[in-house]
Order: structure tokens, then C-alpha cells, then sequence
């Protein structure tokens, strides 16, 4: 069995407001200038959404761990051309463990998040990829927020949390939320000390609760 522990950071595409219906104003509102500013108000709610769609975000950072084969390895992405290569990397490493045992993608809350964009990107990015499953019932692969939350039965709280809770500590003081604000000003080493900051936590908390079976693993 092999085991990835991935960590995505993405960013709202740059052109994803093309692609989105304009917003609306509040119905209840006539006056032309307050009609604006609602306007106004829920485009940039809107604008700040885009970068947890599948459909309207990019990755700026794919940090992953092939457990018990060397380091962490991040591939930042300042572009949509070193997005596009870094993705077709990552696969072609995922096909190579895939041919020695069978591979389990390690996230948290990956279900909902970083598998979705990984599959979407490479989509349009013309980047081949495997179909992921994404069964929380039924998928070979482990989101240990799902595991957490008791696959949806009560809510489960944040990465760092967990880490906290359990006594894992890090240095990382960035919050997934500045992660454009820091692209945006080219503090691309921040933005790598994050993701694998991430998946060093999402490695050791896995790990606290006994997911991972290793047994070996290619090099």
C-alpha cells in the first residue's frame, strides 16, 4: 500500500468573473445608489468565493508526501503553463506507485476540496488523470476530516485544530484565507512553507488515528 498525504492552495482564476452570471441586488432595495453598492457588496462575496470552485479557481501550490519515501515535495505554480506541467508530474508519479501497489490519496476534507480540483484542473488544463473516487462510503482514498466528523454525523473543526488538540505543533502562522493575498505579492516561500506545513499536519494526525497501514513503499 502506498500513500500520498496531499495539500492543495488555490487562488480565484483570474478570469473566472467572465465566466459567472452578474449578481443581482437585494430585491427589496429602489434606490439606484444602494441598488450599486449591493451590487458592489456581493461581487466581491462573489469574487471571494471563486477560489474554493473547482470551476472558477487555480492551484498555486501542490505539496504532497509519499509516506516512507524521502521528503515533502511542493511544486508552486506561477502560472496557468506551470500548473499544466506540475499537474501532469504529479500524475505521472501517482501512475508509477499505482503500477507497484495500490495508492491512497491522504487529505483533509479532500472529498469536498482537493480531489475535486485536482480532477477539474486537469480537465482544463487537457492534463490526462485517473477518476478518482470519491465515495466517502466506498473510496479507497482517506479524508480524515471525513473520518473525523464521522463522515458527516457531527461537525468537525479545522486542520490546525486537530493538530492542536492532539499536541502536534507548527510554526506556520499563515490561514489558508491569505493565500492570495500572498500570491498576489509574490511571497511564493510563504505560500510553500503553508502547504507543507499542511501536509505534515494532515500526515501526523492520520497517523494519530491509526490510518495508515504501512507495509512498504516505492522509491
Amino acid at each position: 500500500m502506498a500513500y500520498v498525504v496531499l495539500d492543495l492552495e488555490t487562488v480565484p482564476h483570474p478570469d473566472a468573473h467572465m465566466w459567472s452570471e452578474p449578481v443581482k441586488p437585494d430585491s427589496r432595495l429602489v434606490d439606484p445608489v444602494k441598488k450599486a453598492a449591493s451590487i458592489a457588496e456581493k461581487t466581491a462575496e462573489r469574487n471571494d468565493r471563486f477560489g474554493l470552485d473547482p470551476d472558477c479557481n487555480r492551484i498555486v501550490a501542490l505539496g504532497f508526501h509519499v509516506v516512507g519515501a524521502g521528503d515533502p515535495q511542493c511544486y508552486l505554480m506561477r502560472d496557468e503553463l506551470e500548473e499544466r506541467h506540475h499537474l501532469m508530474m504529479f500524475w505521472e508519479r501517482y501512475r508509477e506507485l499505482e503500477q507497484w501497489s495500490q495508492t491512497r490519496l491522504v487529505t483533509f476534507n479532500g472529498f469536498k476540496f482537493d480531489l475535486p480540483v485536482l480532477m477539474r484542473r486537469s480537465m482544463y488544463l487537457d492534463v490526462p488523470c485517473p477518476d478518482l473516487n470519491m465515495d466517502k462510503y466506498r473510496s479507497p482514498h482517506i479524508d480524515v476530516w471525513q473520518r473525523l466528523s464521522y463522515n458527516g454525523v457531527i461537525p468537525a473543526h479545522s486542520l490546525k485544530f486537530y493538530a492542536k488538540r492532539m499536541g502536534f505543533t507548527t510554526l506556520d502562522k499563515v490561514d489558508g484565507a491569505q493565500i492570495a493575498e500572498l500570491v498576489k505579492a509574490e511571497k511564493w516561500a510563504e505560500v510553500e512553507a503553508h502547504c507543507l506545513s499542511d501536509v505534515g499536519l494532515t500526515h501526523a494526525v492520520a497517523n494519530r488515528l491509526g490510518l495508515l497501514k504501512l507495509t512498504g513503499v516505492a522509491a
